[in-house]
């Protein structure tokens, strides 16, 4: 397995925002696939913000994230994110994830981040013993969801 730029993958955009959206497409009324593949495509940074990262094992896409300026509305003062840390559900349980955020973490060390900020309803557990820590327990539009923040520059 590999974790990559999404940029040097470019046939795997699609299918990316299309995992996305499945994920979490409900919690954007209106929202389209064509829109979310779109903002996934324009989100193909490289070294910068925004960027994505996939990763792949033999040419297929297990999973992908994202390094974006913001992520919730009720706290846009917060930047940079990651966001959209998803891993297939037939790959779960090898790790895939825990990588994907280890490599966002290291492209925003690379980029002078000092910390990095996220929301999760379910993963709270993985992001504690990846470092993160609880900044506040908030209601984002009638979903209970934990803002984290993880110190970059240590």
């Amino acid at each position: 397995m590999q974790i990559d730029y999404l940029c040097d993958h470019p046939q795997l955009i699609g299918e990316l925002a299309e995992l996305n959206f499945k994920e979490w497409g409900h919690y954007r009324p209106g929202d389209t696939l064509e829109a979310r593949t779109e903002r996934m495509r324009a989100a193909c940074g490289k070294g910068a913000v925004p960027s994505v990262v996939v990763a792949i094992e033999d040419g297929t896409l297990l999973g992908g994230a994202l390094l974006i300026d913001s992520d919730l509305d009720l706290r846009p003062q917060l930047t940079p994110w990651l966001a959209g840390v998803y891993v297939k559900a037939e790959h779960r349980g090898r790790g895939i994830a825990s990588q994907l955020v280890k490599r966002i973490v290291e492209e925003a060390a690379a980029l002078g981040v000092p910390e990095l900020f996220l929301y999760t309803d379910a993963s709270q557990s993985l992001y504690a013993r990846l470092g993160w820590e609880v900044v506040e327990e908030l209601d984002y539009d009638g979903l209970p969801v934990t803002l984290m923040k993880y110190a970059v520059t240590r």
